[in-house]
């Protein structure tokens, strides 16, 4: 027995003694211990790096992050943040404090091991990145949308009927263009924002449905991805993705006959578990077939409702003068209170003045008109989309309205496209000089189509306002051609056998096999254009031969196939624009052979090498290669030898031999070989490298006429854009956005010290500006240069530890400007700048008068916002959002500047904080976030309740109102940190 209590009083000293020692450790060995934390820091630092880049690579695919990598991050940031200092003493400074050390040291103990794991765990965290989801319904825009009485009875059927669990398939009837579409859109959105439904999707079916299309459409905005290329899957796919609970609409647009759910995986009404469908048809029959329980028709607008369309596309009101009105009336008669045509005929009349275009109009509309194989009931739709087609002024517009035609229903036409199929079949005649006038042309004649409504405005993800036409208004252009305009679905018995015999064909677009074509007798003599939508690859030898003609090839393949070009296409002497996508073409040297080309255009094609024959075409005078694999050679080396190359698009197609790259003059140039959706491709000149391909030649070629201009990692050893890239007095002025990462020498925008004159504006239409990652940055810009950027409209600034000032506020004996600072910026982005004591110095009462949003983060030695001001108004601000900013005082420096000339006043009483009423907006926040360290603000109960002057964000008038932190109204606050402690230093320095 003693025996055994010896053992165990020998095993409990033991653990005693080492528990001491464990415990000692944190007071004695306290500097080791936070030289140990350091050095973990250092590296979760290093990993912390390298997800915010794995971050930026995701966000520029256009793809969420996983929350838990978002977690990982803010984790990681905090402990980044964490104070080591070594010193605190006690008893007036005389002794070190040794209760402090000793819990201090159990801390960073214990942050050493939880550094460890987030670094173990940054390892693990291989695949960091999330498919976004497309937007559904809620993309289109409701500013064109009409709510006429006359259809508010069926708008509530419509939403009654959707709402109603009793039916599951529900019909939309009405004749082509009384606004089926745009009725079934807008109840989508309600039922959205009603939160009737999770999900709301709208997919065109069309005439000849693409079951492949039909089911990407709905998958897009669901998120569902196909992992692989087995399309039998597709079906059990999505039915499992819309059976899985979640409530979702899914409008099938425009449907000309019976669609077997089955087929695409969509749900039928005895297992649809949440899930509807909305169709919309022309045909009652339709819906009777595809068993909706419940059809709603849409007939014709009432003749009020008609005229105030009429009315408000016209331009017309109770001013105009009474003939016009008179006649305006009448010409809405004629329209037959078809929307359609009530929006093309009254848009064609907008700004007219005189009566006589009036009474020819009406004139026109009455006259009767042979309208062939036209549907009676059509007749008079026909009629009045005729005429708006002819009351076009511009040749131009009537030629691009009917090569809008060839393309297929419901898809998007982007300017571009147009352009080069534009210049291809002579649509400008010799009317341009360079290319971009063509360009020009086609967005003034598309411009008038779109006023005219005869082409619809496109959902677009760039500012490039791309085009869609209307089904109705598609057919009306084809009758309108004559049979001279062509599109022939092959898996379509009638359409294929509607080429036999006929040899007035134009512009012709094949979806299908290229055999099929050659066998169907078509004579292709009179052919110009060709859109040849291949499923399966291959021509026959003498393919081209028949259509020795052709002006414009694009030939499309959805998925990459490996063809070769037939000799035959040598025979096309007279093809002037040529466009391919996702084929393998090897060897394209036989392209040499085409001296009428002007523009070649191969997109995501792989081809051998970029041939010398390619330097012979005279006449080339636009190239694109986007998203190209080039297998051998620099293709730069044949490119700057085109005699006439005018513009160049060179996107994600570099290969390992661009080296020292060196271009020819052009007009329009994009260099890009980083990855991103978020690209307006509609620019004229953009670079985006982030390897150092362009010579020193090159570098001075592009970078000072760039309009959007993104470098990054360049090992060139710049220290500033100007003057030592650009010569000053260029002044980079056609700039719109500036991003810099990686510059490892660079130590500021424009260096003005030896500059004796006045400095020239600069950077004078520049709206967006990022640095990131710019170690030895001292400074942006000095005071004078500053001034110039009038335009700037986002500022981010990222991981420049070196970073002072943003703006030095010296100014030069001699300036006495006094411009306003940023008179348009938006939004300030700041992280990571650990030198940085103040964002900016203000000057005057109208600098940033249009901030909304300031958002700063683990910028370590950060005092204050704004290093000095006058009388300051920011009226816009709307967020202010600090984070780990540890030595944060205030708005300000300067406690009686915070409200000069204003009634605000800040006191702090014995026993609470408290302001005065605010009788003015200064600062009308409507979002407030802040993050730091402790978070000490737990006793909500506590009765002192500490206030801080907010203006409410839900009164346009001032007001007197002061807003407490413990009720949280009108401001959001994420406390992390001692914000007692904040509000104290602030109260303290803002004291009046």
């Amino acid at each position: 027995m003693e025996g055994f209590l010896l053992d165990v009083g020998k095993t409990f000293v033991e653990k005693c003694i080492i528990g001491a020692i464990e415990k000692s450790r944190y007071l004695f060995c306290f500097k080791c211990i936070a030289k140990e934390f350091n050095d973990e820091k250092d590296k979760l630092e290093a990993e912390r790096k390298t997800m915010r880049q794995r971050f930026e690579v995701a966000i520029d695919k256009d793809k969420d992050i996983q929350f838990n990598a978002q977690f990982w991050e803010e984790h990681a940031e905090k402990l980044i943040q964490e104070d080591t200092k070594t010193k605190q003493r006690c008893f007036f400074g005389i002794c070190p404090d040794c209760i402090w050390q000793y819990k201090r040291g159990e801390e960073l103990a214990n942050k050493i091991e939880e550094t460890k794991k987030l670094v173990e765990k940054a390892e693990k965290l291989e695949n960091i990145e999330l498919a976004r989801r497309l937007p559904d319904v809620e993309r289109y825009s409701s500013q064109y949308y009409i709510s006429f009485k006359s259809r508010e009875l069926r708008y509530k059927e419509l939403l009654d009927a959707l709402k109603d669990d009793r039916y599951y398939t529900i019909g939309l009837h009405g004749m082509g263009g009384t606004g089926k579409t745009t009725l079934a859109k807008e109840v989508g959105k309600q039922l959205k924002a009603s939160m009737q439904f999770n999900r709301v999707i709208i997919t065109t079916v069309s005439n000849t449905p693409n079951i492949k299309k039909i089911q990407d459409d709905i998958a897009g905005p669901l998120g569902l991805v196909w992992e692989d290329n087995n399309e039998s899957n597709r079906p059990e796919k999505l039915w499992n993705r819309l059976t899985n609970g979640e409530k979702i609409l899914v409008i099938l647009d425009d449907v000309w006959g019976y669609l077997n759910f089955d087929d695409i995986g969509i749900p039928n009404s005895d297992n649809h578990k949440g899930c509807k469908v909305l169709v919309t048809t022309r045909y009652l029959w339709v819906c009777n077939k595809m068993a909706c329980g419940i059809t709603i028709q849409l007939e014709l607008l009432s003749e009020e409702d008609a005229w105030a369309m009429f009315q408000r596309y016209a331009e017309l009101s109770n001013i105009s003068s009474k003939g016009l009105l008179k006649q305006g009336r009448k010409i809405s008669l004629e329209c037959k209170r078809l929307p359609v045509a009530i929006s093309t005929i009254a848009s064609s009349l907008k700004g007219q003045k005189g009566r006589e275009e009036w009474d020819v109009a009406l004139k026109s509309l009455q006259r009767p008109m042979s309208m062939g194989d036209v549907d009676e009931n059509l007749v008079d739709i026909y009629k009045c989309l005729k005429f708006s087609y002819e009351n076009l002024k511009d040749k131009t517009a009537k030629e691009l309205f009917l090569l809008c035609s060839v393309f297929q229903e419901d898809e998007v036409i982007s300017t571009e496209i147009l352009t080069r199929l534009g210049i291809g079949v002579g649509l400008f005649g010799q009317g341009y000089d360079k290319y971009n006038d063509a360009r020009n042309l086609v967005v003034v004649a598309k411009n008038k189509l779109i006023d005219s409504c005869l082409l619809l405005d496109s959902c677009s993800f760039f500012k490039t306002r791309d085009v869609k036409m209307h089904d109705l208004i598609r057919e009306v252009a084809q009758w309108i051609a004559n049979q001279e305009i062509l599109v022939v679905d092959s898996s379509n018995k009638n359409q294929k056998s509607s080429l036999a015999g006929r040899d007035n064909i134009r512009y012709l677009l094949f979806d299908g096999n290229p055999m099929d074509l050659c066998s169907s007798r078509f004579d292709g003599s009179k052919l110009q254009i060709l859109i040849l939508i291949m499923v399966t690859a291959g021509f026959v030898d003498s393919f081209f031969e028949n259509i020795a003609g052709l002006r414009v090839l694009n030939l499309i393949v959805d998925e990459q196939v490996t063809l070769s070009l037939p000799q035959s296409i040598r025979s096309l002497t007279n093809i002037h624009s040529l466009l391919i996508k996702s084929v393998d073409l090897g060897d394209i040297s036989v392209l040499g052979s085409l001296q009428s080309l002007e523009t070649l255009d191969l997109n995501q094609c792989t081809i051998e090498e970029l041939p010398q024959e390619i330097a012979k075409l005279k006449k080339l005078r636009l190239l694109n290669l986007e998203k190209c694999k080039i297998i051998d050679k620099n293709p730069f080396e044949v490119i700057q030898r085109c005699p006439s190359l005018e513009e160049l698009y060179f996107r994600l197609s570099f290969n390992s031999f661009c080296q020292e790259i060196t271009l020819p003059a052009l007009e329009r140039y994009q260099l890009i070989d980083v990855f991103s959706d978020m690209y307006d491709f509609s620019l004229s000149k953009y670079v985006s490298l982030q390897h150092n391909y362009l010579s020193e030649a090159t570098v001075k070629q592009v970078i000072p006429t760039a309009e959007i201009l993104g470098l990054e990692g360049t090992k060139k050893g710049w220290r500033n854009l100007m003057p030592e890239i650009v010569p000053m007095d260029q002044g980079m002025n056609d700039l719109i956005e500036l991003r810099l990462t990686d510059f490892s020498q660079l130590e500021c925008l424009i260096d003005t010290k030896h500059i004796g004159s006045p400095v020239p504006n600069v950077f004078s239409n520049l709206k967006e500006l990022t640095l990131k990652s710019c170690s030895t940055l001292v400074f942006v810009f000095d005071l004078s240069t500053s001034q110039s950027l009038l335009q700037l409209e986002r500022l981010v600034i990222w991981d420049c530890e070196q970073l002072k000032n943003i703006v030095t506020n010296e100014r030069k004996s001699d300036d006495k400007s006094c411009n306003i600072l940023f008179p348009k910026l938006k939004v300030v982005d700041i992280e990571r700048c650990q030198q940085l004591q103040f964002i900016f110095p203000l000057f005057s009462v109208e600098d940033l008068l249009l901030l909304e949003t300031i958002e700063i983060a683990s910028c370590r030695n950060l005092k204050h916002i704004f290093g000095q001001h006058q009388d300051v108004e920011l009226a816009s601000l709307k967020t202010l959002q600090l984070r780990y900013v540890p030595n944060f005082i205030g708005i300000f420096p300067e406690s009686n500047d915070l409200f000069e000339g204003s009634s605000h006043s800040i006191s702090k009483p014995q026993t609470q904080l408290e302001v005065e009423p605010i009788k003015s907006n200064k600062f009308p926040w409507s979002h407030v976030c802040c993050y730091g360290y402790n978070n000490k603000l737990r006793d909500s109960s506590s009765s002192t309740s500490t206030k801080i002057p907010i203006p409410s964000v839900y009164e346009d008038q001032p007001q007197h109102c002061s807003i407490s932190l413990v009720t949280f109204s009108h401001i959001f606050l994420m406390l992390t940190f001692d914000i007692f402690s904040f509000l104290t230093k602030t109260f303290d320095t803002f004291s009046c």
